[in-house]
Order: structure tokens, then sequence, then C-alpha cells
């Protein structure tokens, strides 16, 4: 009887997931079972929703908002992924995306390129994909 009181209600669920506790957690960040010299990176599309332990000064030292994509970015971006293409191309790829969408992430536009990785011009052909 006591077994099935520690068992989670639906075990199948959690099957294969280690138990971390949001305690484990914060230790694992600060408390005795820390490293020293490291970075850690979080991220959030929800930093109001977090618990305010979690990101007080100290824990969290740097907020960075990341917001969407400018012509610059994209085009960086495509330079970046595509390093042998012509500037011109990477200028004809933002301009083509910021016509179908003002509204994208980085991390969309990395997952898109990974759709293309070595079709830098079904990148720029496909561009209007990208609107939501």
């Amino acid at each position: 009887m006591l077994l099935s009181l520690c068992l989670p209600p639906d075990p199948v669920k959690y099957q294969g997931l280690g138990r971390l506790t949001f305690s484990g957690l914060l230790n694992a960040l600060d408390g005795v079972a820390s490293t020293e010299a490291r970075i850690v990176f979080m991220t959030t599309n929800h930093v109001d929703r977090l618990d305010p332990a979690l990101i007080r000064p100290g824990r969290v030292d740097l907020k960075e908002y990341v917001g969407h994509c400018s012509h610059w970015q994209l085009t960086q971006m495509f330079q970046r992924f595509y390093p042998g293409e012509a500037p011109s191309l990477a200028k004809t790829f933002a301009d083509r995306v910021l016509q179908a969408t003002t509204q994208i992430s980085p991390a969309q536009v990395q997952g898109y390129f990974m759709l293309y990785k070595n079709d830098p011009a079904g990148a720029i052909h496909n561009a209007e994909s990208l609107k939501r």
C-alpha cells in the first residue's frame, strides 16, 4: 500500500523521466551540488510565469530580450548559414521574408534553414512559407 502512494497518478506519462524537483534545480544552479566557473543559459517565452526564486539577482545576472528579426539580422543569418553565397542573395532572402511576415524569430529562421541545408536558392524561393 505504501508503494502505491509514491507512484504518480499516471505512471505511463512519467516513464523514463527522472524526478527533478524545483528545489533540486535551484541547488544544481547555485547550491551545494553546483560547480564553479560555468555559464548557464535559460530561455523562456514567458518570463512573467517564472518563480521569482529562479530568476533572482545572483542566479540570473543578465536578461536579454531577443525579439523578431530585423533585415540586418536576416541577412547575417543567411550569410552565416550559407557562407559561400553572394551577399546579394542574403539581401534577397531578407527582403522576401519581411514581405511575408515582419514577426519572425531567429529560432524560426534557423529551423527553416535546416530544411534547406544545401539549397540556398530553395530557401530564398520558398521564403513566403515563413508567414504565419
